[in-house]
């Protein structure tokens, strides 16, 4: 009797074993298209806005984004009141902006974050 209960099993297992029919073929895995830079470009902008309390007459320039290690890092220009300055954004969140920081210290992120050299 035991032998009996365990031939259902065994029969099973190989039919486990046969290769599966060319209709149920797995679909190819589908990697997630990388966001476009206009995106990264538009994220960053958002959040320059959101870190200056989205002041009126904002103009944005010379926008340019790298990605490094998968990490969006957009550098550029902004204008207000006719004052224009420079800003970082790393991954759509760590927002720097010229004048918040000390003297020379935007100079040496614009070279190390954006892979130019000051702006002249």
């Amino acid at each position: 009797m035991i032998r009996l209960a365990l031939a259902p099993l065994a029969l099973l297992g190989a039919c486990q074993n046969q290769p599966a029919p060319a209709n149920n073929t797995a679909a190819p895995r589908v990697r997630a298209p990388a966001p476009a830079p206009a995106d990264d470009r538009a994220i960053g902008e958002q959040a320059v806005r959101r870190r200056l309390g989205n002041p009126q007459g904002l103009a944005f320039s010379n926008t340019r984004v790298l990605v490094t290690d998968r990490v969006p890092i957009v550098c550029g220009d902004i204008e207000r009141g006719g004052r224009r300055e420079r800003y970082i954004v790393v991954a759509g969140e760590a927002v720097f902006i010229e004048s918040r920081m000390r003297a020379g210290e935007m100079d040496r992120a614009v070279r190390e974050q954006c892979g130019d050299g000051e702006r002249g």
